[in-house]
């Protein structure tokens, strides 16, 4: 018993000293393979906001100056305007989209080329002028109901604009250019004619008296009936004389087809007038006039290019077995 125990912790022994006593001097990381797959770290710290570039090798390190490069953030700025469709531009300043696109050099606003300005001796701004000064031809508003010159003072101040926004600016914009067109015309016939009421809000309305629309629903300016503010298309003329009057309404009678205007409510309510059907076309043809913008043509129908009599008798050959299992 006593030799077994003996030969037992000779073996322990040997065991301990054959490994466990060699593993406990080595080294715990391994010899690497590649002398060029040993990463060290670098010898300056790298500098906050820079990227720091560090060689690998086994060779013993050489405090070197250690390559950095800035970091670049370059930002181009887009302006995307909004497309001009169908309908009139609002009054305001054009919509500005602003996009942020990396890694492309900056350009210079002031390089972005500018817009070319309309043609012709009369903008937009003088439309609304003569406007405006055809509404002042007679200072005092009155009507079969009476005075009103208040009420267009009142409700632009109601809507904190002036007498000339409200009245002039408030109507659409191809309204507008239909009643400028017209206008020089008639002053050219020497009609002295004048705006007796102009753009009415809901408000302007619902204290107009006579003959009217329901509050909401007046073309010249109900939001129900044509959207408010900017989109009236009605106005209330006459003769800067009231009993001249008809002078007007017989020269528009006449000639309104021209600029696509007619009085609706010749009986009833004779000074109103509103743009008939095809107003947008009509509008839109006495704007490019105005601006000495090229006239789009319409296109026309090309005419049919004959086929090469083998494929005219290949062709109707098919139509005619096409035609054959019909009507069978």
């Amino acid at each position: 018993m006593s030799s077994t125990i003996t030969y037992v912790a000779w073996g322990l022994a040997g065991a301990f000293f054959g490994f466990v006593t060699p593993l406990a001097f080595s080294s715990p990381y391994p010899t690497p393979s590649r002398p060029d797959w040993t990463i060290h770290k670098p010898a300056t710290a790298a500098v906050a906001g820079t990227f720091s570039l560090a060689s690998a090798s086994a060779a013993p390190i050489v405090a070197e100056p250690v390559q950095t490069v800035a970091l670049v953030n370059t930002v181009r700025t887009v302006s995307i305007r909004r497309p001009i469709g169908e309908a009139p531009e609002p009054e305001a300043d054009a919509m500005i989209v602003t996009a942020s696109l990396g890694g492309m050099p900056t350009r210079d606003s002031a390089e972005q080329p500018s817009p070319a300005a309309p043609l012709g001796s009369a903008s937009k701004d003088d439309i609304d002028a003569y406007l405006w000064e055809v509404y002042q031809r007679q200072p005092t508003k009155k009507d079969r109901g009476g005075d009103f010159t208040w009420k267009d003072p009142a409700a632009a101040k109601r809507m904190g604009k002036t007498l000339q926004s409200y009245v002039i600016a408030g109507m659409d914009a191809d309204f507008r250019e239909q009643l400028y067109h017209a206008g020089k015309a008639m002053d050219a016939a020497g009609v002295e004619w004048t705006i007796v009421s102009g753009f009415r809000d809901d408000w302007r309305q619902s204290i107009a008296s006579g003959i009217k629309a329901r509050t909401g629903y007046s073309r010249h300016g109900g939001s129900r009936a044509v959207g408010g503010y900017g989109n009236g298309r009605a106005v209330d003329i006459g003769h800067i004389e009231r009993s001249r009057s008809h002078e007007v309404f017989r020269w528009l009678d006449e000639n309104g087809a021209k600029f696509a205007l007619h009085r609706p409510y010749r009986h009833f309510d004779p000074p109103h007038v509103e743009p008939r059907i095809e107003w947008r076309r009509v509008a839109s043809r006495l704007r490019r006039e105005r601006t000495g913008a090229t006239t789009v043509t319409e296109t026309r129908e090309q005419p049919e290019v004959k086929q090469p009599a083998a494929k005219r008798k290949t062709r109707n050959a098919r139509v005619a077995q096409s035609r054959g299992r019909r009507q069978n």
